[in-house]
């Protein structure tokens, strides 16, 4: 069984397919889509550091590594054992202090889909709801179906940056990951983010 903070964030994961009806379809709407669309379809690859905070008031920490399209590492520090690796099809959550096979997802039901896939196209992947701008940041508020959850992304505005994601659970509870820092476009050998590899590290 996964620690309950590890669980809200899978649940997010799992929460949002691609297949709705954007609600956020007016001109300013649509011109801010776009700006954000251009930043992340130019993000080719990145990586750094996130600070996890949990709806329990609790914290982790560690590094990840993104590379488009469809591939994504997160390794916790320990005392967590978790790592979260997408090879492009499958995100698996590989368990380092257990011998069981890793949970694996289709990525293209999760909200990394939104992220990972080798063009963006937020206004026609249709599962934005809002979008707000306060304090110099955007966030944006996506949901396929709010019974299942919902994914918030946050984007600096001036230079424009992704800085977190807050997936929410259909109880309310909040999980965000924020990305404390960011190198972009470097480069990654694909073989990192194989979840067999992965798997045979523990």
């Amino acid at each position: 069984m996964y620690p309950m903070e590890r669980r809200i964030f899978i649940a997010g994961l799992t929460a949002l397919g691609a297949s709705g009806l954007a609600t956020a379809g007016h001109a300013q709407g649509a011109e801010e889509l776009a700006r954000i669309d251009a930043y992340l379809n130019a993000m080719r690859s990145a990586q750094g550091t996130f600070v996890q905070y949990n709806s329990d008031g609790s914290t982790s920490e560690g590094e990840y590594w993104i590379k488009k399209p469809g591939l994504m590492k997160f390794e916790y520090a320990q005392p967590h054992p978790h790592i979260i690796v997408a090879d492009g099809v499958w995100v698996a959550v590989i368990d380092r202090s257990s011998n069981d096979a890793p949970q694996q997802y289709p990525i293209r039901s999760t909200p990394l889909n939104l992220i990972l896939r080798d063009e963006t196209d937020l206004l026609a992947s249709g599962v934005v709801r809002r979008i707000t701008r306060s304090d110099g940041r955007t966030t944006i508020m996506a949901s396929d179906d709010e019974e299942d959850g919902s994914l918030e992304m946050v984007f600096d505005d001036n230079p424009i940056a992704l800085r977190q994601w807050v997936t929410i659970n259909p109880q309310g509870q909040r999980t965000t990951i924020e990305l404390t820092s960011m190198e972009q476009n470097v480069e990654l050998p694909r073989r990192m983010f194989s979840i067999q590899a992965a798997a045979r590290l523990r």
